[in-house]
Order: C-alpha cells, then sequence, then structure tokens
C-alpha cells in the first residue's frame, strides 16, 4: 500500500502528493461520486501524470521533491505565493484520480482508433476524426491556467477508455 506524504508549500524533499487520501474523499462525496478504489494507490497513479506536466514558472527550490511549489506563475494576473499549492492543481489532480478509479489512466498505452466494430447484431462506427481517447474536460480546465501555453492542451490530455 501507498504512503501518502503531502506537499504543503514547504518545498519538501520527501513529499509525494499534492492531497491527502482525506481530501479526495472529500471531493468526491461533495459532488456525488463513489471512489471503488483505494485512495492513496489512485493519487501515487495520478500524481505520476500531473507530474509529468510542464507548468508555469520555476520550482521554488532545487531539493524538492515536486514540480510546485513554484515560482514566477501568475493566475488570472495575480502571483501565486511560493508556497502555495493552487486549488487548481489540488482539484485537476483529484479530477485525474477520480478518472483512474473509473477505469480511464491518462499514462496507459492508447490503442488504434477503431473504425468499426461488431459483436453479435451490435455494431459500432466511429464517425470520421473522432478522438480515439477519453478527454476528462474537468481536469484540463482546472490545469489551464497553471499550463505553458506551449503545451497543447489536445495532446497533453490524451486519455483512453
Amino acid at each position: 500500500m501507498a504512503t501518502i506524504v503531502v506537499e504543503t508549500g514547504t518545498g519538501s524533499a520527501t513529499s509525494n502528493c499534492y492531497v491527502s487520501e482525506a481530501d479526495l474523499t472529500t471531493y468526491a462525496t461533495d459532488r456525488g461520486i463513489t471512489i471503488t478504489g483505494d485512495n492513496a494507490e489512485l493519487l501515487i497513479q495520478a500524481m505520476d501524470y500531473i507530474e509529468s506536466l510542464e507548468y508555469r514558472g520555476w520550482k521554488y527550490t532545487e531539493a524538492q521533491a515536486l514540480q510546485w511549489p513554484r515560482s514566477a506563475v501568475y493566475v488570472d494576473g495575480y502571483i501565486v505565493d511560493s508556497d502555495e499549492i493552487p486549488r487548481l492543481l489540488v482539484d485537476a489532480l483529484c479530477e485525474v484520480a477520480l478518472g483512474i478509479d473509473g477505469g480511464v489512466n491518462p499514462l496507459a498505452s492508447e490503442d488504434r482508433m477503431t473504425l468499426s466494430e461488431k459483436v453479435g447484431d451490435l455494431a459500432v462506427t466511429y464517425s470520421p476524426g473522432s478522438r480515439n481517447y477519453t478527454y476528462l474536460k474537468a481536469a484540463h480546465t482546472k490545469l489551464r491556467k497553471l499550463l505553458r501555453r506551449a503545451s497543447s492542451p489536445v495532446n497533453t490530455w490524451v486519455w483512453r477508455a
């Protein structure tokens, strides 16, 4: 079982997550969602993805284990304090963890696009140009103000069902 060590904005060298297991439960409960997996494992898997993204600004200290806290980050014209873990990041992490719990892993290998499939009487054909992955808009919406502009949200958020 994974052990969660929450980053509180101090730039800890030992932290591995921005959210506690209890915070994830509260986030899900507030939205009427029941978590079926292990909170710690879901958070660690979600962190693998969250930490792979390119954020605005710079890591606050060289020794910190995670990408946040950061310096020189502005959201909506206001600076994010260098000892702050933005609520947008926390909420996005929860959304990714819930996505993983629902079977959508952002770091999973992507299958080839299905153009047509038939099982018995059931036939599925996808429209040309449709995504062959699941796009979690809630998580992306929360992160978009924290990501570098060079990162394309569509390319960054390749999810598959």
